[in-house]
């Protein structure tokens, strides 16, 4: 009889550890948003499954639910063109204590919560001037630009190295 509670017992423990990503990151985030060259912007965003949240007067960070796919964010201030992103979503860090230690049903379970991927935070971005701005914000908003297009060509770079090292 002992034998039996011991192993029910196992099997609650790995079926409660399976979740990791769930229980230590939970199925909703904050994420921030910095508009570099127009602090104050007024965002909104919308994923996948139709929620909407809202970032006014940036930066500043909005608790999003994880897992609904990707969330298209478009950021407005006066002076400037309204700009839309795309933020795609990607493996939450709790994931590989899922598949370490708790196999399946973890992964399964944090899948199925949203807790299996997050949005990368913050979700920085510049906004072109109107026409009717000074030589100096464009220069700025050039020199932004190129600034966030090399980072983000040098984490796409190390996200494609990292997955050609994978098995």
């Amino acid at each position: 009889m002992k034998s039996v509670s011991v192993a029910i017992l196992a099997l609650c423990a790995v079926l409660l550890l399976a979740a990791c990503a769930t229980i230590t990151q939970g199925t909703s985030q904050l994420l921030t948003v910095e508009v570099l060259n127009a602090p104050g912007s007024q965002c909104r965003g919308t994923d996948a499954a139709g929620r909407s949240y809202a970032w006014a007067n940036t930066p500043v960070s909005t608790t999003v639910e994880k897992g609904n796919g990707p969330l298209t964010l478009r950021c407005d201030h006066e002076g400037f063109e309204s700009s839309t992103v795309i933020v795609e979503s990607r493996t939450a860090d709790g994931l590989a204590g899922n598949i370490l230690f708790g196999g399946g049903v973890g992964l399964i379970v944090d899948s199925m919560s949203g807790a299996a991927v997050e949005y990368p935070s913050p979700v920085r971005l510049v906004l072109k001037p109107d026409n009717t701005a000074s030589p100096q914000k464009q220069a700025e908003y050039a020199r932004l630009k190129a600034q966030l297009d090399a980072e983000a060509k040098a984490q796409a770079e190390e996200e494609a190295r990292y997955a050609d090292e994978e098995p």
